[in-house]
């Protein structure tokens, strides 16, 4: 009994004594270093981790609180002493969730095989190569109508506002010279059919509008536009034959539209007036014209004033190709017979190109 009694008392002094040496190590500066080879906590601190490598070489429970944390630390393997085991102790406490080495990098994955892509459409056929061109036709504006009856009037016949003539026949029985319809200046004349011969046909003071008008014997002139820079005369719908010299002769200034139009057997479908006594740049946009030979030009205009004339879908049948389709004069107010310079498109005076003409078979 005492000699056990007495054992217990050694191993109790020995274990005060072990007891003293461990709290030698818990120094101000070491001990968090100390704690985290025992239990990890302060090892966040990490330039706490060195002076605590220090004071753990002081004991051997050093190397016995290494071999406890060696488990969650590297420094437990270097075996370097209780200092090195603390440090490291420190250190792997500042990594606390990676105790364990990182995981390997996955392998990258394999990229998915891209789509192959659809296989191209097949070509598409071409159109059928387009026939000879035939004359357009115009549900509203059928050609050369039927007349409804003869009026007969011996004078010049004033109109302003709005006229219609019902396509009744108007046979004028005044001089060859004299105009058989004046329109005053903002004057509409509709649905008329005028007998040959039609003396000098139709005057236009300003803007006016000519729709659904048929010339059987145009005589002088079909119509004359006068005006001013401002001025637009509208022909929509009609037809003229045989016209010794001009069907629509330009004298104003000013812009002339003419469109959906029947010409046969005429000199110049539009002439800008080449020596008349006062003289303007002038303009036209000519388009959706049958135009039948003979003839001479579809449209004449003076380079030296400036005109110009757009021209768009003509349907022309002349198969020696007779008919010019622009021709470009030198005009000049003294009443001399003009000159002319050339005939075709150009970039300034006759704007239109081979695509706008469409030869017919008849």
């Amino acid at each position: 009994m005492r000699q056990r009694k007495f054992s217990i008392t050694f191993i109790a002094l020995i274990a005060a004594g072990a007891a003293a040496c461990g709290s030698e190590a818990e120094n101000p500066e070491t001990g968090s270093g100390a704690r985290a080879a025992t239990g990890g906590n302060a090892g966040s601190g990490g330039s706490a981790g060195g002076p605590g490598g220090t004071g753990g070489t002081g004991g051997v429970s050093g190397s016995s609180g290494a071999g406890a944390q060696g488990g969650m630390g590297a420094a437990g393997g270097t075996g370097a002493g209780g200092g090195a085991g603390a440090l490291g102790g420190a250190d792997g406490a500042a990594g606390n969730g990676g105790v364990g080495g990182g995981g390997t990098s996955g392998a990258g994955g394999t990229g998915a095989a891209g789509g192959t892509g659809g296989s191209s459409g097949s070509l598409g056929t071409g159109g059928a190569g387009g026939g000879t061109p035939v004359d357009p036709t115009w549900p509203d504006c059928p050609l050369w109508p039927a007349s409804t009856g003869n009026v007969n009037i011996g004078s010049t016949q004033n109109v302003s506002g709005t006229f219609d003539g019902k396509l009744r026949r108007y046979v004028f029985g005044g001089d060859y010279s004299e105009t058989i319809f004046e329109l005053a200046d903002g004057a509409t004349i509709q649905n008329v059919i005028l007998a040959g011969p039609a003396a000098d046909g139709i005057h236009c003071k300003g803007d006016c509008t000519l729709k659904n008008i048929w010339w059987e014997d145009v005589g002088e002139d079909a119509a004359t536009f006068e005006g001013n820079s401002s001025t637009v005369a509208t022909v929509d719908c009609g037809g003229a034959r045989k016209a010794d010299d001009k069907v629509f002769q330009h004298n104003g200034a000013g812009r002339a539209v003419i469109r959906r139009f029947y010409v046969q057997d005429f000199g110049k479908l539009y002439r800008s007036c080449g020596n008349c006594d006062n003289q303007y740049a002038r303009h036209a946009e000519i388009e959706n014209v049958i135009v039948k030979r003979p003839g001479s030009a579809i449209a004449g205009v003076n380079e030296n004033y400036g005109d110009a004339v757009s021209l768009r879908a003509l349907y022309v049948f002349d198969p020696a190709r007779d008919i010019d389709i622009c021709q470009r004069y030198t005009g000049n107010n003294t009443g001399a017979e003009p000159t002319l310079r050339g005939t075709g498109p150009d970039a300034t005076h006759c704007l239109y190109s081979a695509a706008n003409v469409f030869f017919t078979a008849k």
